[in-house]
């Protein structure tokens, strides 16, 4: 039996009688096939498997299952596989209510995002507080903190890879789904019956539509609210052109606008006023995969695609009255675009031995910093020169087996060009797993990672955008770790495990200002990081009742201009628990609780250590000086966190109802959030000499109903 990770399964090599695979000392997964007749076809052949909802698939890998998000507790009313992953171990999430996965000392933009094997450099919807990845249109999702096959490179900590959702090949599924700040469409089925599916899912935001729909229905002279809005849409062609060949079209958009209006009609006169402003972001990533088996045991998967990023913030306004008409428009925005291809050749040379070639290939190009100015349609632009980057990779990887051990051995060779830079780097990867006994394994893996891109926001902690540029320095950002684990399969129902891990980083970049460093290639220094931990999990999983708990003990630092300090989101202690239970199960309906909850300790933060008094007096643009201008403080924050927060504590609940009806079904999702209503710092700021925390998540209730049919 194989099964292909080009997705493609077939059978081999069975004779009369009953043959079977299990792993060893893996006692709750096993696969049986029956064959009954002595012939080549046979009559039916059994695939089982017990589904979990997380799976430990190897030293640092995990996969989430998308039936997980079914009884998690729901965050603003969506379910989000992204606000689950941070509650592995190893996993940092950033503040509160961000969507960053922080893997083992390293940053978000360290983390290489993949949705179908093709790479995403946004996961973020409004603030953060929610992910691209809508669950109606995902399968599953796998993370990488370290034994990282060598299929994987560009980044330097680990690797999120989602799985995006095929259409029924069989039969029609529509949904509608409405929560507290959003509502879903996803609709899927065949377009050819057993050959060509689709999928479709479509996401908005309605803040903002009720705001505007509440300023039109009172018809309010003067008016100030909010334009708080994200919407995206997934979709998914699959053929199966024959038992062996298999081709497939993803496509995904995404935008969001966060911002405000101010309007004012004057009463007894024509005058009337109007101004927007905000910033926003917007994704688009396409993509074309083949994925085929040419013979037993070989099997090769290849896709070409494009992915982009767009984030601006702009001001406009609108001026009208009886003697002339005034219209302006600033925008300042940040751009990259890349298209490439990848491809992936599997060939098994034995039931013991698997062989991995692979190639990829891309064209990066920037626009970091560009300005556009318009006023009465005469439009002037301002832009740095474009920035490019071209990267090419070859990689080989080998798994085979030995009695009880497993050995997979890897070599990514990878050439990037930066404008007039070249640089080569070689990324060596190994992993080893042997079993002592039936329930015991050990594990062991080191990565070499190399990342040639970078973002400006070190001392940012609510990033809203990132601003992407590639390498200009001789020496491209370098991180090595080494890890080991051990895992004990106390019985069908209880896992245990232990992993530690020693991570060094070099050459990494601090950038003071982004204008400066692409106009003179100034105002950066290099440093070096490091960061250690031990993770412990236990998950269990019996009748009615599934969980786990992990903890972390880590430490992360930074050093740059010679000063050593713990990193942004070091949290020496990390404590999470998920606890779900069925409270009933009939052929009708069931009935879920589930409870998660986290502590961590507070992260190190940024404050100023002095303020005084500024001058305000702006410079006007015909030379003359505003002698009318405001005084305000100027605040020196220094380049390094000089206190630590408090500690982080939050415990969610979730009680999930599904019916099912005579046409589909119906579920329901009643969700707390932050039941013991702690006050867990999102931004700080000083208020009347005194610096104080701003609370994104009280206690908040949840609800979210969907309708299937």
């Amino acid at each position: 039996m194989a099964m292909k990770r080009v997705g493609l399964f077939f059978l081999s090599g069975l004779v009369a009688g009953s043959v079977s695979a299990q792993e060893p000392a893996v006692p709750t997964d096993s696969t049986a096939a029956s064959a009954i007749r002595r012939q080549i076809l046979l009559d039916e052949v059994v695939v089982e498997a017990r589904s979990r909802n997380i799976d430990s698939r190897g030293l640092g890998n995990m996969r989430i299952n998308t039936n997980l998000l079914k009884v998690s507790p729901l965050f603003l009313g969506e379910r989000d596989v992204i606000k689950t992953l941070q509650f592995l171990p190893g996993v940092s999430a950033g503040m509160e209510g961000s969507s960053q996965l922080n893997i083992r000392g390293g940053t978000n933009d360290q983390t290489l995002y993949l949705t179908d094997d093709v790479p995403i450099y946004n996961q973020n919807h409004t603030f953060g507080l929610f992910s691209i990845f809508n669950a109606d249109a995902i399968r599953t999702a796998d993370i990488y903190k370290g034994g990282i096959p060598a299929h994987y490179g560009d980044k330097l900590s680990g690797v999120v890879s989602v799985d995006a959702k095929e259409g029924d090949f069989g039969k029609y599924r529509h949904s509608v789904s409405l929560g507290l700040l959003a509502g879903t469409v996803a609709s899927e089925g065949p377009i050819v019956k057993d050959r060509l599916s689709y999928l479709i899912a479509g996401r908005r935001s309605f803040l903002d539509l009720l705001f505007n729909g509440l300023m039109s229905v009172i018809n309010e002279r003067q008016a100030g609210y909010p334009t708080v809005s994200f919407a995206d849409l997934n979709g998914k062609l699959t053929w199966k052109l024959n038992d062996n060949h298999r081709l497939s079209w993803l496509f995904y958009y995404g935008y969001d606008d966060m911002g405000g209006i101010n309007r004012e009609h004057k009463k007894y006169s024509e005058e009337k006023y109007w101004e927007k402003f905000g910033y926003g972001w917007k994704t688009l990533t396409t993509s074309l995969r083949h994925q085929a088996r040419i013979k037993q045991g070989l099997s090769l998967s290849g896709h070409a695609y494009y992915t982009g990023l767009s984030n601006f913030n702009y001001y406009k306004n609108k001026q009208e009255s009886t003697e002339s008409k005034q219209a302006m428009k600033n925008e300042h925005a940040s751009r990259m675009n890349e298209l490439g291809a990848r491809f992936l050749l599997k060939h098994e040379i034995a039931d013991r031995h698997t062989l991995y070639y692979g190639w990829e290939g891309a064209y990066q190009r920037y626009m970091p910093d560009y300005v556009y100015k318009s006023l009465n349609k005469r439009k002037s632009v301002y832009h740095n020169d474009h920035l490019t980057l071209f990267k090419t990779s070859a990689y080989v990887y080998d798994e085979f087996k030995y009695r009880k051990w497993l050995f997979s051995m890897g070599l990514r060779a990878s050439l990037y060009r930066s404008g007039t830079i070249s640089r080569f780097a070689w990324e060596p990867r190994l992993k080893v797993n042997t079993f002592i006994g039936e329930k015991h394994k050990l594990m062991l893996a080191y990565d070499r990672m190399y990342q040639p891109v970078h973002t400006i926001n070190e001392i940012d902690y609510n990033a809203k955008t990132d601003y992407w540029v590639p390498f200009r320095e001789n020496i491209l950002p370098q991180s090595d770790q080494i890890s080991v684990g051990w895992k004990h399969y106390t019985n069908e129902h209880l896992t245990l495990s232990v992993e530690a891990y020693y991570k060094r980083m070099r050459h990494l970049l601090l950038i003071s200002n982004l204008e400066y460093y692409l106009d003179t290639h100034s105002d950066y220094v290099q440093g070096k990081g490091s960061s250690m931990g031990v993770e412990f999990m236990a998950e269990y999983g019996r009748g009615a009742f599934t969980g786990w708990v992990s903890y972390t003990l880590s430490r992360s630092r930074r050093t740059f201009g010679g000063r050593s300090y713990p990193f942004k989101y070091d949290a020496p202690h990390d404590l999470s628990a998920f606890a779900g239970y069925v409270v009933r199960q009939k052929p009708t309906n069931t009935h879920t609780l589930s409870l998660q909850m986290q502590f961590k300790s507070g992260y190190p933060y940024y404050v100023p250590e002095v303020s005084y008094p500024g001058m305000g007096l702006p410079t006007l643009p015909n030379g003359y000086i505003e002698t009318n201008g405001d005084l305000f403080e100027v605040y020196h924050v220094p380049p390094y966190p000089n206190i630590r927060l408090k500690n982080y504590f939050r415990a969610d609940i979730n009680y999930t109802v599904e019916r099912k009806l005579k046409h589909g079904g119906l579920t329901w999702q009643f969700s707390l959030l932050n039941v013991t209503n702690r006050a867990n710092p999102y931004a700080v700021y000083q208020k009347d000499g005194r610096y104080k925390a701003f609370v994104l998540i009280p206690i908040l209730p949840s609800i979210s109903v969907k309708r299937s049919f």
